[in-house]
């Protein structure tokens, strides 16, 4: 029987073992444990696709459920607010202070009959994110409740607000809560930027980069060892570089070593069996996260990127920093006739500053994906 495969490519699961952003996970910790007013209790996480915002967003979660807290999610993608207050909220309630299974309506008395008492509806105002989120904490004595809300760079503005001032009436309160925002860096920092989220701007700001090969190593040989199959001390710089620090890549790479190392029945996972994994690794990448990054890109954006893909080609190095000049000359423009495209790939975080008039492609593999067409193969 084969080995179960304890890597997990899987956008928004959990791996099996955790490397790295270990300070985030401390300073909530400690933010949950030190009481109202703590300012790590109100975090925003940003970051490219695949880095690692999700999985993280499960991790502080976690923390907080250990703590004994109420956790409610929510998504940018959804009518955040009013899921909260009319579905999610009020089903947390139901939980923890169930209902009567019967409401007496009336008293049947034998002989006389059936009397009927009519009871007065009461006006009740309509429940706010604050009211309802008072009523839950009434409930906890003593613990407190976590609001996580991921892709918040796809909230409407206006929830954004409303959620941000009823959680700023509860902090003002000394209500046991938190919140916890992720999100695309671009999308967070247009958010952010809007006049009725100026509360969550003090909140603390965490842009996830890429893990340093320490962690990935630490990740690919834990993991694996945990599923009765380790990496040979050889193989391991192998997958840490194609992996280039990228959590998504991580999981993807032990993941394929793994399989095919099980596959072959092998005790160990060899340097032969990384590499024989590699262009399916980058392929899957282009998949999964190439192509959904591209979608709906203009045309002038996705000129911009393909003239840099063929400047990386020539240098031989996808990974490297290219110039703006170059890119220009190559689309046939003047510099600052780019410069707006440059800017607005720049806040969707496809490209980053790589020192003066230099930019570098933010996601590995991206140059490949892009000389290849940009297209997803067809499988016959």
């Amino acid at each position: 029987m084969s080995p179960r495969n304890p890597f997990r490519p899987t956008f928004g699961a959990s791996p099996h073992h955790w490397a790295g952003r270990q300070t985030i996970l401390d300073d909530f910790r400690e933010g949950i444990a030190d009481g109202p007013g703590d300012p790590h209790r109100s975090l925003i996480i940003s970051g490219a696709r695949g880095i690692g915002k999700t999985v993280l967003l499960t991790e502080l979660e976690d923390i907080a459920a250990e703590a004994g807290w109420i956790v409610l999610r929510a998504t940018g993608r959804e009518d955040t607010v009013d899921v909260l207050v009319d579905s999610t909220i009020p089903e947390k309630i139901r939980q923890l202070d169930p209902p009567a299974t019967r409401a007496l309506t009336g008293v049947g008395v034998t002989g006389l009959g059936r009397i009927e008492v009519d009871r007065i509806a009461e006006d009740k105002p309509a429940p706010t994110l604050t009211s309802r989120m008072r009523e839950l904490l009434s409930l906890l004595r003593g613990a407190g409740v976590l609001i996580t809300v991921d892709e918040v760079q796809d909230a409407d503005p206006d929830a954004l607000s409303a959620l941000a001032n009823g959680y700023q009436d509860l902090v003002r309160d000394d209500e046991e809560v938190a919140l916890v925002m992720a999100g695309l860096s671009h999308g967070v920092g247009q958010l952010l930027d809007l006049p009725g989220t100026t509360f969550l701007r003090r909140a603390r700001r965490y842009e996830l980069g890429p893990l340093t090969d320490t962690d990935a190593a630490v990740t690919l040989r834990e993991t694996a060892e945990s599923g009765g199959l380790p990496f040979v001390e050889r193989a391991v710089p192998a997958a840490v570089d194609i992996a280039r620090g990228y959590p998504y890549l991580v999981q993807l790479v032990g993941y394929l070593a793994f399989r095919t190392a099980a596959r072959d029945g092998s005790s160990a996972i060899s340097r032969s069996a990384v590499e024989a994994i590699r262009e399916e690794a980058v392929e899957t990448m282009g998949v999964q996260v190439h192509h959904p990054s591209l979608k709906g890109l203009p045309p002038a954006q996705l000129n911009y990127l393909q003239a840099m893909s063929d400047l990386v080609f020539d240098v031989g190095d996808d990974a490297a920093a290219v110039s703006t000049s170059e890119i220009a000359a190559e689309l046939g423009k003047t510099p600052n006739a780019t410069t707006d495209t440059r800017g607005k790939l720049l806040e969707r975080g496809l490209i980053d500053a790589a020192g003066w008039g230099r930019v570098a492609f933010t996601l590995p593999y991206m140059a490949n994906f892009l000389r290849g067409g940009g297209r997803i193969n067809r499988i016959s």
